[in-house]
């Protein structure tokens, strides 16, 4: 078919959004989904396909940037709202506004695009590569006493309403991104207003109103939260509740701990859930016995897609000394392909340049993606068979330059 996309007018949100929200399985969302979505509309960066007069296809954009590891930020397209009708599947609607996305993004500035992923087999093909991934971990209370040896924070926990929330975490999100993990995104209004301050009841799954427990340092400044649900349970008049943290921030590993001690040890609750943390969390060793933490689903979370690819690892910190010439074969966007030679001194500070010389590693853009971060090795990747080494000894210089001292993380749901 002939793909006429357009950018919508104001008035064609809903006829812009129906084909997102019918492909997320909701033929006529509730005034809830509507009102967060429509907060969340960044219009000018938004992209539907019409076919006629109906609107059959979309994609939307959030103005974000991402951490590199060291701590650098730098702009990136969070791409969101992406939604192709039943009647138009494999017409090539998805890959025309891909496309199409992609360019803009690029001609606007941003080196990198970035989305979490509905269904994990989509955007590989576009370039887009898995950067963060996340794991699911569980534990009975009467098992979560944590070591002796565990670490403690100066300062204090407390629980806060809601509406106090509303004034702390935005400012303490912003602080804690000096320290935080690769991979941690930009927040704004909107997204807290949606994702954390609306807690409408339709999204509870019966489980109660959102608690938020603040760690406060010596100072009195925010350094650490956990919000978190709790759905009652009474067996045979017993209190078997479960707990479930669905977001949980902290400046460092000893703030994390004192948070988790508060939400393991809360009453007339029998089982702790943390829907999405760190594979390296500290709780794993931190636990008094580790065996009866419960791993659950391990997921991709944050995908990379690397569009001008010396500004997006520019401002990137090293593993140390080294240098690697990699090049990028980009079928999809060859305008982002190209070869490139990385330079790094001792204290990982380097430079990323267009070069002639020849290719020391060739991989694609899915697996520079992934690479990006330093959520997996080169090597791992060859073993793959996902990258290819040109040159002796190349694999080993790439994944130490590409190494980090923690895994990349990213908390946040766009």
């Amino acid at each position: 078919m002939t793909h006429e996309i357009r950018v919508p007018e104001p008035d064609d949100f809903d006829a812009f959004m129906r084909p997102v929200w019918r492909g997320f399985a909701d033929p006529g969302p509730e005034p809830d989904t509507t009102e967060d979505d429509r907060r969340l509309w960044e219009r000018e960066r938004s992209l539907g396909v019409v076919d006629g007069d109906e609107w059959v296809g979309g994609t939307g954009a959030f103005t974000m940037d991402v951490t590199l590891p060291g701590g650098a930020v730098v702009p990136a397209a969070g791409v969101t709202m992406i939604g192709v009708a039943a009647t138009h599947r494999r017409r090539g609607v998805l890959t025309a506004l891909m496309a199409r996305q992609l360019d803009d993004i690029a001609a606007g500035g941003e080196p990198i695009a970035m989305l979490t992923a509905s269904e994990s087999v989509i955007y590989g093909r576009f370039g887009f590569g898995v950067s963060t991934r996340g794991v699911e971990r569980t534990v009975a209370t009467g098992h979560a006493r944590l070591r002796d040896d565990a670490p403690t924070a100066p300062g204090r926990c407390r629980q806060v309403t809601l509406d106090e929330a509303r004034g702390l975490l935005p400012d303490a999100y912003d602080r804690l991104r000096a320290t935080a993990r690769a991979g941690s995104v930009r927040r704004w209004d909107a997204w807290w207003a949606t994702y954390l301050y609306a807690d409408w009841p339709s999204r509870r799954d019966g489980a109660s109103a959102l608690f938020v427990l603040v760690h406060e340092d010596e100072r009195g400044e925010v350094d650490g939260w956990a919000a978190y649900r709790i759905r009652p349970s009474w067996p045979d008049r017993v209190p078997a509740g479960s707990l479930v943290v669905s977001d949980i921030e902290a400046v460092d590993d000893a703030v994390r701990l004192d948070l988790y001690r508060i939400v393991l040890a809360h009453d007339l609750v029998g089982e702790v859930t943390m829907l999405h943390v760190p594979l390296d969390d500290v709780l794993v060793w931190s636990v008094a016995d580790p065996r009866r933490l419960r791993t659950g689903n391990t997921s991709d979370w944050l995908w990379l897609r690397l569009l001008d690819v010396p500004a997006a690892l520019a401002d990137r910190r090293w593993g140390g000394a080294g240098g690697v010439v990699v090049e990028v074969v980009d079928r999809f966007r060859p305008a982002s392909g190209g070869t490139f030679a990385i330079e790094s001194d001792a204290d990982g500070r380097g430079a990323v340049t267009a070069t002639s010389a020849p290719p020391d590693v060739v991989l694609g853009p899915e697996e520079l993606g992934a690479l990006a971060l330093g959520g997996v090795s080169a090597s791992a990747l060859a073993r793959a068979g996902r990258v290819d080494e040109r040159r002796t000894g190349a694999l080993a210089t790439a994944d130490a330059l590409f190494r980090v001292d923690r895994d990349p993380f990213c908390a946040t749901m766009f």
